[in-house]
């Protein structure tokens, strides 16, 4: 069974979208990707996003976000593979410098950094993104709102 999981399109007043930096311990392959990760049992998807936000980010008082797309997905991380069923949340925030305020152990060994992003840039990039597609999906995103 597929693990329920929310991920965060937190987009500041430029359209730019904030992603992580991690590490995978085992292969040391470098990759940036959404805040976000799974949604406790008894969670609503916004009530998972408002507490990955802040324990990821710091950010508290997370705005209501709008459903802008779902996504199944197989991922390989730290030598495992991971089946997760992602529903995305755009969230619309001013901008803000991220201080992780309780990173797992296991995240607080993984993760590099944050940086803000912009469309053309994911597009433009040589750095592995998850998704793939995430400039793209961002633009469209960004031309709706």
């Amino acid at each position: 069974m597929a693990r329920l999981a929310v991920k965060l399109l937190l987009l500041d007043e430029d359209d730019r979208v904030l992603l992580i930096h991690a590490r995978d311990p085992k292969t040391q392959a470098e990759c940036w990707y959404p805040v976000g990760g799974g949604v406790d049992s008894g969670e609503t998807l916004q009530s998972a996003a408002a507490r990955e936000a802040y324990e990821e980010t710091g950010l508290r008082d997370l705005p209501p976000g709008t459903h802008v797309w779902t996504r199944d997905h197989t991922y390989e991380f730290n030598g495992q593979s991971t089946d997760v069923h992602e529903e995305w949340l755009l969230h619309h925030v001013a901008h803000f410098t991220p201080a992780p305020a309780q990173l797992s152990e296991y995240e607080s060994t993984t993760i590099l950094g944050f940086a803000w992003w912009t469309a053309q840039d994911l597009d433009a990039t040589t750095e592995t993104v998850y998704p793939p597609e995430l400039g793209r999906l961002v633009a469209d995103v960004a031309a709706r709102t």
